[in-house]
């Protein structure tokens, strides 16, 4: 496996100095076994999001001071963006108050730069790296749905948001739809509870049978379920919004949509408000 670290640092001599202590960390004296290395540069904040949207990174090794953006507000901005990758500070001397709070914040560990070598910058990386892992396997298991095992209402709201805001930055439109089996009455005996948990189950398995491989699925509520769909190349939204349908129909489904674009912004709940507004009984009934 590849190790692959995005520099962000805009001072070039300290670029060529850290790519040099990463060359030597690559050999394997400063890691559990030999691991190759690839790294990615990006002296401002634009390039670095420009590879955070597009590219596999495993750890971020960050200076906050870049010329687009400074300090606090560097790390936020990079968090946001991809808060599942571990981030290590590279700091100046009098900057260690600072990436004291961001460590606090959501970094997972600071260096000062003139103390970086091969063995306190592998061990910060390989830290870092296991905490995230460690963190996001406690976040999954707090956002996910004990009943059918996919995202909760929280799980999606982030995903979805996060999808969105990739949307807007990237120019592509974002399908939120919400999906309710028809016919689902209110739990009245234990009987009923295990008919409807099973109604659900088998919703859902149908919902990951139809989903595509970037599609965000979550149980948002009681009955409901959330999909965020993502357009692509490869298949538009009037695409996908056919193909659901007709999936959600075959399987007694209501199914109701709402479409994000970069010019007609709107955030995740307005988004899911209209879906389910769009919903429509009706029309299902008399289609089945």
């Amino acid at each position: 496996m590849t190790l692959r670290v995005l520099l962000v640092e805009p001072q070039m001599e300290d670029v060529l100095f850290i790519q040099d202590v990463l060359t030597e960390i690559e050999s394997g004296r400063y890691w559990n076994g030999w691991v190759p290395i690839e790294t990615l540069h990006a002296s401002t904040m634009s390039a670095a999001l420009a590879i955070l949207t597009t590219e596999s990174v495993d750890v971020i090794l960050l200076n906050p001071d870049l010329s687009d953006c400074q300090g606090m507000e560097t790390f936020r901005r990079i968090h946001a963006c991809r808060n599942e990758l571990p981030v290590v500070l590279l700091v100046g001397p009098e900057d260690a108050p600072m990436a004291t709070r961001l460590v606090r914040d959501g970094a997972q560990d600071f260096l000062v730069k003139r103390c970086v070598d091969c063995a306190p910058l592998a061990y910060a990386m390989r830290n870092a790296i296991e905490r995230q892992r460690l963190l996001s396997a406690a976040q999954a298991s707090s956002r996910t749905d004990p009943l059918t095992g996919l995202t909760n209402r929280g799980g999606f709201l982030a995903l979805a948001d996060r999808d969105r805001k990739l949307a807007e930055r990237l120019g592509r439109r974002l399908m939120i739809l919400i999906a309710e089996p028809a016919n689902l009455h209110e739990a009245a005996t234990p009987w009923d509870r295990q008919r409807r948990d099973l109604a659900l189950v088998e919703a859902a398995d149908h919902l990951r049978s139809v989903a595509g491989p970037t599609d965000v699925i979550a149980r948002i509520g009681e009955r409901r379920f959330g999909m965020a769909v993502f357009e692509t190349d490869v298949e538009t939204l009037e695409e996908a919004w056919v193909r659901m349908h007709s999936a959600a129909v075959a399987h007694r489904m209501q199914i109701g949509a709402a479409i994000f674009a970069a010019d007609r912004p709107a955030a995740i709940d307005a988004l899911l408000e209209q879906a389910a507004a769009d919903l429509n009984p009706a029309a299902l009934a008399m289609q089945t």
